[in-house]
């Protein structure tokens, strides 16, 4: 066969080719594993109360401008290096830098004085209106020339109204308390520490408690008499024996209620007498 021929033969048996020959499947695309699905994280309560509060805030209007405020002085004066007046700062208020007024502290020294005097001579006032009773205690010590009283006093109904430490009671026997009590049953008790001149080794002590009664409308006049009778501190340096003579003697009475007597009138002035 010619050439020419073959060549004609080879087109016309390339297309027969072509149909013949199976066509290529195409490729699947490769199948992707599903994935489990991711869940968002559960909000917490503040961070869920911030996000309201954000969104809140979004939407809420912008506030006004507030306009800027000088902050004012303090009355008085201002601090360190201020122009306020001497007054405001504390340390120049002190007189002397000790925090006292002298001055304020004599007014109120004697304010506080004169209230005091007031009030006792208002206790003493009410206690002669509402204790119709005055007594009256006298006590003395009748040896004082061999023995020294040391100390002495008197409790009436356990309150102490009188106490000394000088010997008053051997020199005199004057009163030792005057006041006012109420009707009835009172208690009152001596009290005596004695020391011997010849020989201060010797003391002694004594104490007497009695029980009086006051009237109505009465004074009640109470006089007590101390006493030591024995020789001891003279006698024990000569012959070494002595005794004691410890004792107090009371006496009780009432009175006819001594009332103070009004001032009397002055006299009117002589005729032809200076003014």
């Amino acid at each position: 066969m010619p050439v020419r021929w073959k060549s004609i033969a080879l087109f016309a048996l390339v297309p027969a080719l072509a149909i013949a020959a199976p066509k290529p499947r195409p490729k699947k695309p490769p199948v992707k594993k599903a994935e489990p699905p991711v869940s968002a994280p559960t909000p917490t309560p503040a961070a869920s109360s911030t996000a309201t509060d954000a969104a809140d805030k979004d939407k809420a209007p912008a506030p006004d401008p507030v306009p800027a405020i000088a902050p004012s002085a303090p009355p008085g004066g201002g601090g360190a290096g201020g122009t306020g007046e001497p007054g405001a700062n504390p340390d120049e208020a002190k007189p002397g830098g000790d925090g006292q007024d002298v001055d304020s502290l004599r007014q109120e020294y004697l304010s506080l004085r004169d209230e005091l005097f007031r009030s006792r001579a208002r206790v003493s006032t009410v206690a002669s209106q509402l204790y119709s009773t005055r007594i009256q205690v006298k006590l003395t010590y009748t040896t004082a020339r061999y023995y020294n009283p040391a100390r002495s006093s008197i409790r009436l109904d356990g309150a102490s109204v009188y106490e000394d430490a000088t010997g008053a009671i051997g020199g005199d026997d004057g009163v030792r308390f005057d006041g006012y009590v109420a009707p009835g049953r009172h208690l009152i008790t001596f009290h005596v520490e004695a020391t011997g001149k010849d020989d201060d080794s010797f003391t002694s002590t004594t104490e007497s408690q009695i029980v009086v009664k006051a009237v109505a409308g009465k004074d009640l006049l109470v006089a007590a008499k101390a006493k030591d009778s024995g020789d001891i501190a003279y006698e024990w340096k000569r012959s070494e024996h002595g005794s004691y003579g410890l004792g107090i003697d009371v006496a009780v009475k009432t009175a006819k209620a001594v009332e103070a007597a009004p001032a009397a009138a002055a006299p009117p002035p002589a005729k032809g007498a200076k003014k």
